[in-house]
């Protein structure tokens, strides 16, 4: 587990350096996002630095509410328990993730994930992996394609 979170750190830390000095970042590898899920606050301070933004994100009751971490590249962290519990990515988030981009159709996101466990008219879910908790995740479609991805503990 150690060498998985000093690559992840390695992997995520050039890429923003990448970002401030104006190069395409995550350009040779896709992000890894479900090795964003469980981080510590000391581990994504290691990884990614001081986020550029913080903010609390209301939720329908106050057992919803999120503070989320926003760094450049539109990579959204968000906490429960000092403990990321879901990452999203925007759809001006520049890199690959899970082998496609964002702007991806429906199509090539199964053919890339497989079969999702659940259909939307907006949305497609997936079973991505288990860590002794499940992680998902939930991508969201327009016209032109992927414009927003969620991946998430299942069990929270």
């Amino acid at each position: 587990m150690p060498g998985m979170y000093r690559r992840l750190r390695f992997a995520i830390l050039a890429s923003t350096l990448l970002m401030l000095l104006g190069a395409a970042p995550y350009a040779e590898e896709a992000l890894d996002v479900p090795a964003l899920i469980g981080l510590t606050l000391e581990e994504a301070q290691e990884s990614l630095g001081a986020p550029a933004e913080v903010y609390a994100l209301r939720g329908e009751t106050p057992e919803e509410d999120d503070v989320v971490f926003y760094y450049p590249g539109h990579l959204y962290l968000f906490w429960f328990e000092n403990r990321v519990w879901q990452v999203r990515l925007d759809s001006r988030f520049p890199g690959e993730v899970f082998s496609f981009s964002m702007g991806a159709s429906r199509q090539q996101v199964i053919d890339a994930l497989g079969r999702p466990i659940l259909q939307f008219p907006d949305s497609l879910v997936f079973h991505i992996e288990d860590r002794g908790y499940p992680i998902q995740a939930r991508l969201y479609f327009d016209e032109s394609g992927l414009v927003d991805l969620y991946c998430f503990r299942g069990d929270l």
